[in-house]
């Protein structure tokens, strides 16, 4: 049996790569999208530096620029955390703060959490330079005070990549959606995993390959199971 080549839409890790390298498998890695981080307005923040807010974090980049800046930012003992997804919650779990995670990757539980639990906080929802109309407008029927804050910049890369795969990983829609922008296609043959709901919701959506949804959010462990899932499907 030859032996398997994997698309990995994302730069994987030092660990995971390792792993990878121990395994009877070809890989190629190309992400699609390049992130900066903006510097926080600290002029806004201080201005509700004694007040208990909540945090939503719906994306792995807004987990790593709170982390980053939680000090400075004014983050207090008594805020609370609403995650998109068991990714942000273990980049956000040295914080040592309450984290509710959303059901399925969910907006309508996300939004739930967040208004059920509100007691006249400040709700600041972290996103990048994308709008997020469907969170937006959940958020803005309700008397909250709610703000959007701008904390990093999804800059595409395009990339045509050449080959032929036996499955494809991808780990955010934004990097579907730069695959496809790209001009690129999948094998149709070839399985599609996808680490978290609204990543198998966007490949369901532009391919007509089989997409597997992994149970596994963490790199390391999503890899680890897509490489089983394809073994279960093809060996």
């Amino acid at each position: 049996m030859k032996t398997p080549v994997f698309f990995i839409g994302e730069k994987l890790s030092a660990v995971t790569r390792q792993w990878l390298q121990k395994q009877h498998v070809q890989y190629i890695e190309q992400p699609f999208f390049r992130i900066e981080y903006k510097k926080p307005n600290l002029s806004f923040f201080s201005t509700m530096t004694n007040t208990r807010k909540q945090w939503v974090i719906t994306s792995v980049y807004a987990a790593h620029w709170l982390i980053r800046f939680h000090s400075q930012i004014g983050l207090g003992e008594s805020d609370r955390l609403y995650c998109w997804s068991e990714k942000e919650a273990g980049i956000l779990k040295d914080l040592n703060l309450p984290i509710s995670i959303s059901s399925y990757s969910n907006i309508s539980d996300l939004a739930e959490n967040v208004i059920s639990q509100n007691q006249g906080d400040s709700v600041l929802f972290l996103r990048g330079d994308k709008l997020h109309s469907e969170i937006t407008s959940v958020f803005s029927v309700f008397p909250l005070q709610y703000s959007e804050i701008e904390v990093y910049k999804n800059t595409p890369i395009e990339k045509f990549v050449s080959g032929i795969f036996d499955a494809y990983l991808f780990f955010s829609p934004s990097s579907i959606e730069n695959f496809k922008a790209s001009g690129n296609f999948t094998n149709q043959t070839s399985l599609i995993l996808a680490n978290e709901n609204s990543t198998a919701r966007a490949a369901w959506r532009v391919f007509d390959n089989k997409v597997y949804l992994s149970p596994e959010q963490e790199e390391l462990s999503f890899v680890q199971d897509s490489i089983a899932r394809w073994k279960k499907e093809n060996i």
